[in-house]
């Protein structure tokens, strides 16, 4: 086996995958779904953001680690869009978590403002609301 490490200039893990498929030829992209549903161990997405006090950034990071039910999402692409639920429900398990959780976290921390976090989030208004219920 080899060991690849990329870059790509995406926001989340699932539209990391569209952007890796999208370089193949069409005729080619269920061939190469199935084979990166197959050896993708992970997918590290990361915004650096301005701390609260200013006194510099921090990584708001999404993990999403290679599991069965990860690797069905990415093998149908009528599952893509629920890889979303799967990495947030494997966070205590599978050491996943999404951007906005992992917001939830910094700003509670103290770490950014919520202005920051609010800005960086998938959705604004579903980060305030999650932050109600938590």
């Amino acid at each position: 086996g080899h060991l690849v490490l990329s870059t790509v200039h995406t926001t989340d893990a699932p539209r990391t995958i569209n952007r890796i498929l999208s370089v193949f030829d069409p005729s080619e992209q269920a061939a190469a779904r199935l084979r990166l549903s197959e050896t993708l161990l992970g997918i590290v997405s990361q915004r650096l953001l301005q701390k609260a006090d200013r006194s510099g950034r921090v990584a708001a990071c999404e993990i999403m680690r290679h599991t069965t039910t990860i690797q069905e999402c990415i093998a149908d692409p009528d599952k893509i869009h629920m890889m979303k639920e799967y990495i947030e429900k494997g966070r205590e398990h599978y050491g996943m978590q999404t951007f906005d959780q992992h917001l939830t976290d910094l700003y509670r921390a103290g770490t950014i403002s919520l202005e920051t976090a609010k800005s960086a989030a998938t959705s604004a208004s579903d980060f305030e609301r999650n932050l109600q219920f938590e």
